[in-house]
């Protein structure tokens, strides 16, 4: 029979593992949120630069620096939460959910999904109609999300084509795609200020690049002057002629 102080130090050793597991997992998910949110990564390097100001304030003896940034740290926190309240209350929504029944829901193969973008994307520049559709990844893109209208329906060649049309109410903005679904139409995102961009490149393509710099969504342009397609990606806009050229890499950048 195991002794009293056996059982005690073993019950303290297993309260020890839980607290440096929750620990562990309250800062994992704050990481999380941190690298799939563009607001988080910004308000992130500004929270570093306060502590910084802080500190060099306390070396040199700056009191009333050290007084101002001081009652700003005592806030923060509380500014931190009114300003990522959807982010987080969405956060726990998806810790919520079972990710298990969300996989089993969408009944696409990663391949029929590359097929009806490629599909789409010909269908669209052979019409010379204009398209931008962007394929979210791991960082979410909820503040471009917000004046869209929400689809969350399965993705289809006639639905994303449809879309585009110029008759349509949504045709004017941005598809944007999220764990493989036709997640929002009319979605505006925000244009490149590079000035070495082609003078040829419209609107789109300028969006297009611009949501590449800050993410690392996949984009697809077609164009209505032409009739040519694009992929954004990490900033670079490359041009194709050929669609299967173009489903190549879109399944290589993809997976």
């Amino acid at each position: 029979m195991i002794n009293t102080v056996e059982n005690f130090t073993f019950f303290e050793l297993l309260l020890v593992c839980l607290d440096v597991y929750f620990v562990w997992l309250i800062i994992y998910y704050i990481l999380k949120l941190i690298k799939s949110n563009v607001r988080a990564v910004q308000i992130l390097k500004g929270v570093m630069l306060i502590y910084l100001i802080d500190i060099i304030s306390q070396i040199f003896d700056l009191y009333t620096l050290s007084v101002l940034i001081g009652n700003i740290i005592d806030w923060g926190l509380l500014a931190v939460i009114i300003i990522f309240q959807p982010e987080i209350r969405s956060g726990l929504e998806q810790i919520g959910r079972n990710s298990t029944m969300n996989r089993e829901k969408n009944s696409l193969a990663v391949n029929d999904i590359h097929s009806i973008l490629a599909n789409s994307v010909e269908f669209l520049a052979k019409r010379r109609i204009g398209a931008l559709i962007v394929i979210e990844r791991g960082v979410k893109l909820d503040e471009f999300i917000t004046p869209s209208t929400i689809i969350d329906g399965e993705i289809s060649q006639e639905l994303l084509t449809t879309i585009f049309v110029p008759t349509t109410p949504l045709h004017d903005g941005a598809v944007m795609i999220r764990d493989g679904k036709l997640y929002c139409a009319g979605a505006y995102l925000p244009s490149t200020r590079r000035e070495d961009i082609n003078k040829a490149f419209g609107t789109r393509h300028r969006a297009a690049i611009g949501i590449s710099e800050i993410s690392d969504s996949l984009t697809l342009v077609v164009s209505e002057e032409t009739g040519r397609y694009s992929i954004a990606y990490k900033g670079e806009l490359k041009v194709y002629d050929r669609i299967d050229t173009f489903k190549a890499d879109l399944e290589k950048y993809l997976g």
